[in-house]
């Protein structure tokens, strides 16, 4: 059985629109293509590090501090003629901001029961379980043209990547920020010349090449850092470089449990984000959690899983029609109804971060990228479904083996 879920749909947005609060009430670290949006309270300043990496595009050193701006710049004498920025950030509706408190419950109270929720013998396990063994070869360059992500889309799933790292308190972000952009320095010129003669323009999120990229770069960084990541730690934020010492929260200290953290609470925000909006973006489709039938008979068990595919279907089908592939379907693979098993097969053509996936595998990073996995856990979570899962990419797809455990 194939159910189609092919759909794409562009949305072209001149600006990124950062909220005017964050995933936490003491974190408001929005990106806009790659320039970091900072209150001046906050955690960190604003580092404009795409206009640092156009000016010394070689350099191996880490760019030189921009001047810090703050977010209230508005002239407050009443003489004074208003001057339109048309790339400052504008003001989110009334209802964007209801979405973003909404969006703040769900991923605080998800994040209050991280260990428990990233235990091996959890209900739903967010992280791919790991293949056999392999040896997995770095990737070639995707040789076919692939849909361009909505705008909104593309900022969502960066920005939930940075803000989870931040909140998660493992390492210093002004630390984390330098190491970014030197990383990405070092693989801009071998990635640019894997695609040559195309041209990749830095910072254009729409462009799937450049996304795949930057989303590489970003899971790279961290996959390397938080191993070696310590408990305490000074950050330095705010215009005047004030040093903070921040305490990692306690259940967390075991740094083996970070992945699966980053795993839960990133699945966790993006299906939120998905569900209640992003800036004033609604994205259509995004199925609510469940509410299943009860009972045990093969009946119920079989419209139970149906019902779990279509939302599963759903779901994947919402992030493609934003330009996240090209085009997706799900099939049966194997159903066990005594035991209210039930595994899918998700595929999804030409998806935006097929060489990244690929490259981080080669290299062993974990976790890795695996936003639609990451997704697709949350929602079975959020409807009272068992799952894990398992991926493997190809020259043109993503493939993911889901496995659906009814309560």
């Amino acid at each position: 059985m194939v159910t189609s879920c092919s759909s794409v749909r562009r949305v072209d947005a001149k600006h990124v629109k950062p909220p005017s609060v964050g995933v936490t009430p003491r974190r408001r670290n929005l990106c806009r293509h790659h320039e970091r949006w900072q209150p001046p309270n906050g955690r960190g300043s604003l580092t404009q590090t795409k206009a640092a990496e156009e000016s010394s595009s070689s350099s191996d050193e880490a760019p030189v501090s921009d001047v810090p701006v703050s977010e209230d710049t508005t002239p407050q004498t009443s003489d004074v003629p208003e001057v339109l920025d048309e790339d400052a950030p504008p003001v989110l509706s009334e209802q964007a901001q209801k979405a973003i408190k909404r969006v703040e419950d769900e991923v605080k109270n998800a994040s209050a029961q991280s260990v428990d929720l990233c235990k091996p013998t959890a209900a739903n396990q967010y992280l791919p379980k790991p293949p056999g063994f392999s040896l997995p070869l770095p990737p070639e360059p995707v040789r076919f043209p692939r849909t361009k992500l909505n705008i909104r889309l593309a900022v969502l799933l960066l920005r939930s990547g940075y803000e989870t790292i931040d909140a998660m308190d493992v390492l210093p972000m002004d630390q984390f920020q330098i190491k970014f952009w030197k990383s990405r320095q070092a693989e801009w010129e071998p990635y640019r010349s894997l695609y040559s003669p195309l041209t990749i323009t830095q910072g254009e999120l729409t462009d799937p090449l450049y996304f795949d990229f930057i989303s590489y770069v970003q899971f790279n960084v961290v996959g390397r850092e938080i191993p070696k990541s310590t408990n305490v730690f000074e950050e330095r934020s705010g215009a005047e470089g004030t040093v903070k010492v921040i305490r990692r929260d306690p259940s967390l200290s075991d740094n083996s449990l970070l992945p699966a953290v980053l795993a839960q609470r990133l699945g966790d925000t993006i299906y939120a984000r998905l569900r209640f909006g992003f800036e004033d973006t609604v994205f259509e489709g995004c199925p609510e959690p469940l509410n299943l039938n009860s009972g045990t008979s093969d009946e119920v068990v079989t419209q139970n899983f149906e019902v779990i595919r279509n939302g599963l279907c759903e779901l994947t089908k919402c992030m493609v029609s934003k330009g996240y592939g090209l085009r997706s379907e799900i099939s049966i693979l194997e159903t066990q109804t005594y035991k209210k098993k039930q595994k899918v097969k998700i595929v999804v053509e030409g998806v935006a971060n097929l060489w990244g996936a690929q490259a981080l595998a080669a290299r062993g990073v974990t976790p890795m990228n695996e936003y639609i996995g990451f997704t697709l856990t949350a929602f079975c979570r959020a409807s009272g479904v068992g799952s894990y899962y398992s991926t493997k990419q190809s020259d043109t797809a993503t493939e993911i083996e889901f496995t659906i455990v009814l309560p």
